[in-house]
């Protein structure tokens, strides 16, 4: 899903506790959506690795290549699962996979 239009509320932390697993936001500076995620997963008290794709250029090379050619931020990557421009439903949804895999793609 491409849109994103959740109240603050959705922010709050989550009742479950996240599989393992490596989790990556690609994401960048002046993207409203990679701060909102950022914002989600500090409140939740998820830990994550965070890549400003203005700084690392080829990061954004090698995420353009997983995702056929276009780069959208942020992209997510969670075990493994790569969740571009995710709803915070659906990082909810990846992180409390049961099939969450402890490697990621990139």
């Amino acid at each position: 899903m491409l849109g994103y239009s959740h109240p603050a509320a959705q922010f709050t932390s989550p009742s479950w506790a996240p599989a393992s697993g490596p989790v990556v936001v690609y994401g960048r500076r002046w993207c409203g959506l990679s701060q909102s995620v950022r914002r989600y997963l500090d409140r939740a008290g998820i830990p994550y690795r965070y890549v400003d794709l203005d700084l690392n250029p080829h990061d954004e090379t090698r995420l353009a290549w997983v995702t056929g050619g276009r780069v959208h931020s942020p992209i997510v990557s969670i075990g493994g699962q790569m969740l571009v421009q995710p709803t915070i439903g659906e990082l909810e949804r990846a992180l409390r996979s049961p099939n969450r895999q402890m490697t990621t793609l990139i």
